[in-house]
């Protein structure tokens, strides 16, 4: 016995394959997203955003901008860029002539050391961030002292001139201590920019 097949036609081939699939049902009062969500900005239940520029979002959002008599004010004499309070510097950024050798950069963060040693002062802040190394000096009287870092004019103060670079504020921080958050301005790039030219 001879089975005869009856030829389909690609619709109705169509038609019967859609017929099997499965369909989830949605629920009545489901809505779509909104576009003003932002990735990985509106999860919940995570540590932090996963990239870095919704990181910087969130921290830029929560973080004051600088109140209270705190300003950058400059020693065009000293070739130096103070930020705080009148007569008492937070944080200080110098340009150091030297009779050889190349300029150096002088990043001076005005708190006392807890203790001397060695510690990391790192600069975050308009899509950048950079580090350098900075030292514990106690002042001779015993009373205060800063902790101080001496770098020549080179990549690493360029990338910390790149902090400095936006609109945005910059997180001032020597590791374990509390950060400083100091807007940008003419002050500090005017110190950057001198003392990074030829």
């Amino acid at each position: 016995m001879m089975l005869k097949f009856l030829p389909i036609s690609p619709f109705v081939g169509a038609i019967l394959l859609l017929a099997c699939a499965k369909s989830d049902p949605v629920a009545d009062n489901a809505v779509a997203p909104t576009d003003a969500m932002l990735g990985d900005a509106s999860a919940t239940g995570l540590a932090a955003p996963a990239n870095s520029g919704a990181a910087e979002a969130v921290q830029q959002a929560a973080v004051p901008a600088a109140s209270g008599g705190l300003a950058w004010t400059i020693e065009p004499a000293n070739r130096k860029a103070l930020f705080g309070p009148p007569g008492t510097p937070a944080f200080s950024i110098q340009c150091q002539l030297q009779r050889e050798g190349p300029k150096q950069l002088i990043f001076a963060r005005h708190l006392a050391p807890t203790a001397g040693g060695k510690a990391t002062l790192s600069f975050t802040g308009n899509g950048q961030a950079a580090s350098v190394p900075v030292a514990a000096i106690a002042n001779p009287d015993g009373v205060g002292g800063e902790w101080r870092a001496v770098i020549d004019a080179g990549d690493t103060a360029r990338d910390v001139a790149e902090t400095f670079g936006g609109p945005g504020t910059i997180d001032v921080s020597v590791s374990g201590l509390p950060s400083l958050i100091v807007p940008a301005s003419a002050e500090p790039r005017k110190i950057l920019s001198d003392c990074l030219s030829g």
